[in-house]
């Protein structure tokens, strides 16, 4: 198993160098950040294959460690200078969920460096994943920006990433949902799956 992680990681690492390559190619600007989007969220499945392979367990990841670690990335991926407040319990997430919950961590928090913040405002950037209420967790990624103005519609919002963090919160399982209030919030309520973690 150790090796299949090791491979899986080793190919999505491959598929990101061949976007990189893509890209020198590309004149249109649009073109170039749609491919550094999907570099992003191709990295963020490799870091989970990564940590299986350098941990005891094979299927189960610590989400603080994780989400440190793909914080960093992005910080490093858009050179940006703002805060980050990261408020994560001590769990532990099998694959299968950890995987979704990356993938809705690299949109939002991508999202938030490049649309939240205007004049080249330092602005503070919030990860919380906690306990809820009984097996649900919350996750939340709130930035204290421009927000969005007037009624969010998800249904009618047309932005592949908006649509991709609210199909990845149904793989949870989970309510999906986005506030703007002295910046933009989106929260994710999802069952913690314990079947996947009983020893």
């Amino acid at each position: 198993m150790k090796e299949v992680h090791h491979r899986v990681k080793n190919n999505l690492q491959v598929v990101m160098s061949l976007l990189n390559t893509q890209s020198v190619y590309l004149k249109e600007e649009s073109a170039v950040n749609a491919i550094k989007d999907s570099q992003n969220r191709i990295n963020s499945m490799s870091l989970i294959h990564q940590r299986l392979y350098q941990s005891e367990g094979l299927s189960c990841i610590k989400m603080p460690e994780y989400i440190k670690e793909l914080i960093s990335y992005l910080k490093d991926s858009y050179n940006t200078n703002h805060s980050f407040v990261v408020d994560v319990e001590y769990i532990e997430m099998h694959v299968a969920q950890a995987i979704p919950i990356g993938l809705i961590l690299n949109e939002a928090i991508t999202n938030a460096i490049k649309y939240a913040f205007t004049d080249e405002k330092k602005g503070k950037i919030t990860i919380t994943l906690k306990h809820f209420q009984d097996d649900s967790f919350l996750l939340e990624i709130a930035d204290n920006g421009v927000g969005i103005e007037g009624e969010i519609d998800i249904e009618k919002y047309n932005s592949f990433g908006m649509k991709l963090m609210e199909g990845l919160s149904k793989d949870l399982n989970g309510k999906f949902s986005i506030t703007s209030s002295n910046g933009l919030k989106v929260s994710v309520i999802f069952v913690y799956d314990y079947a996947f973690t009983v020893k």
